[in-house]
């Protein structure tokens, strides 16, 4: 099954954005090497869905048919799809990277230490749970689901970053994968997956101050908590009865990320992992 973002046409539009005359003339032989990807099943969908009346009281699309908002169908439908897209490719290929990690042998007790919490506290909520939260934590800080930078202008006046002057209108970026990476007095030893950095006392400020996975400030992710409470309750569900190991037709090329417009992606567009119960992980240890 393959992403509703999936999208490897980002040259195209970037030809299309820094050099629009040009692209009015070599655009068409462009178009055939990065055709930008339709997706009719999710359109149809998402068309067909937002045209009923009957949507419970507590979903987006009764908000958008309220009093409150003054759009046409076409709008409507427009905005749910920018949530579905954002929200459904993001959540599963951070899932995804993280839970591949965790099955590696490098990882394994991680994996454990994660199960004796979850074992140890049945029914607690996933909120409750500090080992699990710094496991998602983690892996948010090595696999952000949006590794890409993301552009912003500098507004009036100009700014000045880091003893640097930026003049208005300079388009400035900043992205998760790097911040994630880029100071190891904060994150020492960056690429490597540990979970437990997160439960250390010393340097919580820091970390959490360059922790850039759903970005920060006004423009940061609205769905952050949404993501969030997804990603623990399905870990939480998996590994209170799951011991997750991968497949062995795995490559390690396979699991390489590919930054896509959106989100991430395996390279090999799959992640197989094998799902053995608890009990007879147990008895094969």
């Amino acid at each position: 099954m393959r992403e509703v973002t999936f999208d490897n046409s980002l040259q195209n539009r970037l030809f299309k954005y820094y050099w629009p005359t040009a692209h009015k003339i070599f655009g068409k032989i462009l178009y055939l090497f990065a055709k930008p990807r339709e997706t009719p099943l999710a359109d149809d969908f998402v068309l067909d869905t937002s045209a009923r009346t009957d949507a419970a009281p507590f979903t987006l699309l009764d908000r958008l048919q309220g009093p409150s908002f003054h759009l046409d169908h076409l709008d409507i439908a427009a905005e749910c799809l920018d949530h579905m897209a954002a929200g459904i490719d993001t959540t599963g290929d951070a899932l995804c990277f993280l839970m591949w990690e965790l099955s590696q042998p490098r990882s394994m007790p991680y994996q454990r230490k994660l199960q004796a919490e979850l074992l140890a506290n049945p029914g607690a909520g996933f909120d409750k749970l500090p080992y699990l939260d710094a496991v998602v934590t983690e892996g948010l800080r090595c696999f952000p689901a949006i590794p890409m930078s993301l552009p912003r202008y500098v507004p009036a006046g100009g700014r000045t970053v880091d003893g640097f002057f930026l003049p208005q209108g300079t388009t400035v970026s900043c992205q998760a994968y790097s911040v994630h990476r880029i100071d190891e007095a904060v994150f020492p030893d960056p690429d490597r997956f540990d979970p437990e950095r997160w439960l250390e006392p010393k340097g919580d400020a820091e970390r959490k101050r360059l922790f850039f996975a759903f970005a920060n400030g006004g423009r940061g992710c609205i769905g952050k908590h949404l993501a969030l409470a997804e990603m623990k309750m399905l870990l939480q569900a998996v590994y209170s009865r799951f011991t997750t190991l991968p497949d062995a037709t795995m490559t390690p090329g396979d699991m390489e990320m590919s930054d896509q417009l959106i989100s991430s992606r395996p390279a090999g567009q799959r992640c197989l992992l094998r799902f053995v119960p608890l009990d007879l992980a147990k008895e094969c240890e």
